[in-house]
């Protein structure tokens, strides 16, 4: 029996999880291998995040996000996983820009941008921070709101809030504040209870009042690759596990969420495409100092 294990937010984690079995009932089938499709949803308080998961006991595969293997010491993607150097090409958009991993562990099958959003009813344009750095100023203390610490966006936002700028780092603690989940973010920013939330897109979408903007700072949307990583143990006939996730069927849905789809068969969302949007990503050995670096 094959492992899978799904690590991805939990807005579209019950969905991926589920289009795996399905495609797994069709691998036994056709190749005879059980797929054993397990969930770690990211909402998960942070000390329950990779619990009593050890190296020997990886999966053959992980779906989602590629900071769980960072608290490993040593050679581990050497010594455990599978390098798989252009086996999952990306759209030319994001190979450009670095996404692909050159050593060819991390293969991406979507990106998800964090954004920031406001109250156009509570914020003037004048007043509005244009790029990430302005987050620091003083004049948002406790105003930026974010879902609770142990969740996503928020660790992502501090790691690379702190890897940029960790002279200022200390300022932009003093300006967050937390709920519990993302929904709730959006709905304080929507009723006017807090000029601005940061969440990943697809909840920054969703306003009941519609009285949410999104910002496009001009340095790029801070963003995070969502991957697919082997273990050397791995049959490679699951490698149709990575097809798969690059299906239209599969990048259909996570463009639905506003995430950026890797495949060239599905177009980039429109909303981002009509905003001339951009991604804050500076090559995966910056990616992951900043989240090694980061103090949470």
């Amino acid at each position: 029996m094959a492992k899978v294990l799904v690590h991805l937010p939990l807005n579209i984690s019950r969905a991926i999880e589920e289009m795996l079995k399905e495609f797994g009932r069709e691998m036994e089938q056709k190749l005879g291998i059980k797929l054993d499709v397990e969930s770690q949803h990211q909402c998960a308080p942070a000390d329950e995040q990779g619990k009593d998961i050890e190296i020997d006991a990886m999966p053959d595969l992980l779906v989602g996000n590629a900071n769980y293997f960072l608290r490993f010491p040593g050679n581990y993607l050497e010594e455990h996983f599978r390098p798989l150097p252009g086996r999952f090409p990306l759209r030319p958009e994001l190979a450009g820009a670095g996404f692909e991993d050159p050593r060819g562990y991390f293969h991406p099958f979507v990106i998800i941008p964090f954004a920031i959003f406001y109250n156009p009813d509570v914020l003037e344009e004048k007043e509005r921070p244009q790029v990430w750095a302005d987050l620091l100023d003083v004049r948002w203390r406790e105003k930026i709101l974010m879902p609770a610490e142990h969740h996503m966006a928020p660790k992502m936002i501090r790691a690379f809030m702190q890897a940029y700028y960790p002279e200022r780092f200390a300022a932009l603690r003093q300006n967050l504040v937390y709920d519990d989940a993302p929904i709730n973010v959006v709905n304080a920013v929507d009723e006017g209870r807090y000029p601005l939330g940061i969440t990943n897109i697809s909840f920054a979408r969703v306003s009941r009042n519609k009285n949410i903007r999104l910002l496009w700072p001009r340095d790029g949307m801070f963003c995070m690759p969502q991957v697919m990583v082997w273990s050397k143990k791995a049959d490679a006939r699951l490698l149709e596990i990575g097809d798969y996730l690059l299906s239209s069927r599969v990048q259909e849905y996570l463009a639905l969420q506003t995430f950026v789809p890797v495949s060239t068969a599905v177009d980039i969302p429109q909303v981002l495409t009509e905003h001339n949007f951009s991604l804050m990503w500076r090559g995966w050995d910056d990616f992951i100092n900043a989240i090694k670096g980061s103090d949470g």
